[in-house]
């Protein structure tokens, strides 16, 4: 029996009462009940997508010894969404390892910083995004930035994805799409080339990302099944650390300066975490049987490390009813120490609010474990 420490709801109770006890039930009931309150009360239901037609395309492709010594294929890719007369793109680059004996492993990463953190031509060293020790290790890897999608400030829904539906800015509904649900429908997109690249193994792909950015990889990956992994780091408050009980941020800060990250309708509960009809170790739980990773650093009170271990140690009941293991002890583990036994990994290392390449180390080692053996 797990210890109820925070007094979250059980994430195997559904609204009705109904008491899941079987991975069918799971599947069937409460999987698309939790899929439906995230999105109607937190992240935001995406628009009508019937009328939006989706083109993307390899602008460029090269392999020389300027992109990382010979050993990465390098694909420039524009995503083009065309809705009545509008349009709206995005580009990334994917670099794919040059010597591969077949379809690889990938890795996408949501960059919420600038192009020294996402560099496409590769002019920077980047441990945020290191894709050169990403490619040494038989991954191939994307990344896409957020503020081509939709700009990380308060601009109206008017810029970006949102362009394509002038009807919401006005009159906007409570429900409406917040930028994080775009950020993952980029994501997605990107998941959409993957299935075209025959380099590529869509089947192992894992979606990744760092605070906001890791917010968005968890929900991009609980909604997207096409992925077989999420890593969220120091997502914090609204990503993967629980509500209630918080010990640093609170949905009341993060809705103060950041409100269009979500629906309207998550300013209901700031103050009230406890009416919420649900918390973050169900976003975690929704991925499942999947795998999860989660990290977080000893300098960063503000995301709340005890409260995101707990979610990892809260939704690990939805892994055990498909006979996983998942998370591997329910101890928070020391510094330095990474849980990597079962379906939900997490480590804790020194250090601030920040993903650097001991983190990226970490995931590849839980993948090579998980994700990348066959």
């Amino acid at each position: 029996m797990i210890e109820n420490k925070r007094n979250i709801p059980s994430i195997l109770t559904c609204l009705d009462g109904t008491e899941v006890g079987d991975w069918e039930t799971w599947l069937k009931k409460r999987r698309s009940e939790l899929l439906n309150l995230f999105r109607q009360e937190e992240y935001g239901f995406l628009p009508d997508m019937s009328e939006v037609e989706i083109k993307i395309r390899v602008a460029d492709s090269r392999r020389s010894e300027e992109i990382m010594q010979g050993r990465a294929i390098r694909n420039t890719v524009e995503v083009e969404a065309i809705r009545n007369g509008i349009h709206f793109s995005f580009t990334f680059a994917a670099f794919i390892p040059a010597d591969a004996k077949g379809p690889v492993p990938a890795f996408v990463t949501v960059c919420n910083r600038g192009i020294k953190d996402s560099d496409p031509a590769r002019h920077f060293l980047s441990s945020f995004y290191p894709a050169e020790t990403i490619i040494s290790r038989g991954y191939a890897c994307a990344a896409f930035r957020t503020q081509e999608v939709s700009p990380d400030y308060d601009e109206g829904f008017t810029t970006g994805f949102s362009r394509l539906f002038p009807e919401y800015v006005e009159g906007r509904s409570d429900d409406a799409w917040g930028a994080i649900t775009a950020w993952a429908w980029a994501a997605s997109r990107i998941m959409d080339y993957f299935e075209m690249e025959p380099l590529i193994d869509e089947k192992r792909v894992a979606l990744v990302g760092h605070s906001r950015g890791g917010k968005t990889a968890l929900w991009g990956t609980a909604q997207d099944e096409r992925f077989a992994m999420a890593v969220s780091s120091c997502a914090g408050n609204s990503g993967d650390a629980l509500s209630r009980g918080a010990k640093g941020e609170k949905i009341g800060d993060i809705v103060k300066r950041f409100p269009y990250w979500f629906c309207k309708n998550y300013q209901k509960y700031v103050d009230k975490e406890e009416t919420l009809p649900f918390d973050q170790h169900m976003l975690l739980g929704l991925i499942a049987p999947r795998l999860v990773y989660t990290s977080a650093k000893t300098f960063d009170s503000w995301a709340d490390p005890e409260g995101q271990f707990e979610s990892c140690i809260q939704a690990s009941p939805v892994y055990e009813l498909f006979g996983k293991k998942g998370i591997g002890q329910k101890k928070r583990p020391l510094p330095e120490q990474p849980v990597h036994e079962g379906r939900i990994g997490h480590h804790y290392k020194t250090g601030n609010h920040d993903m650097d390449e001991y983190d990226w180390n970490c995931y590849m080692d839980f993948a090579d474990l998980h994700m990348k053996a066959k």
